[in-house]
């Protein structure tokens, strides 16, 4: 009687992992391709980050060299 249970405890755990197999191999191509996904916005966002650099540099560059305007100018009677 012990190895029909033996048999029978075999068979069980053998359909349980082809059906975990199954079940999870969805997961496995959709992590991937979020993986990838994920690795091309860290590019852009380093990208994005030095044109931001280089144009709040430039931004400064002329910040400093054009002079200031004066708030308000005098009123004439008039």
């Amino acid at each position: 009687m012990s190895n029909i249970a033996k048999v029978l405890k075999a068979e069980i755990m053998r359909i349980s992992r082809k059906e975990a197999k199954g079940a999870t191999q969805g997961i496995g191509k959709s992590n991937t391709g979020l993986r990838k996904i994920v690795g091309d916005l860290k590019k852009r966002v380093v990208l994005l980050e030095k044109e931001n650099k280089l144009l709040v540099e430039t931004m400064r560059k002329y910040q400093v060299g054009s002079p200031q305007k004066p708030d308000e100018e005098p009123a004439k009677p008039g």
